[in-house]
């Protein structure tokens, strides 16, 4: 049976976001790229030690 909905993979998702980028005015995306530089370090620092704090928890978990 064929799927009907395509899984979002990396390429698919940049493609989608491309998409939706060039739809967008430039006064959008002149916002976009404003709030991107304002928050964007701060999700990048919460993304990593989610990351950081998941890898101890798996380990931790793995020396039981």
């Amino acid at each position: 049976m064929p799927r009907l909905k395509p899984r979002l993979g990396p390429l698919g998702l940049a493609l989608t976001a491309w998409d939706i980028w060039r739809r967008l005015p430039p006064r959008q995306r002149k916002q976009i790229l404003n709030i991107a530089r304002k928050h964007g370090p701060r999700v990048a620092a919460r993304v990593l030690r989610a990351a950081q704090s998941a890898r101890a928890a798996r380990s931790a978990s793995r020396r039981r």
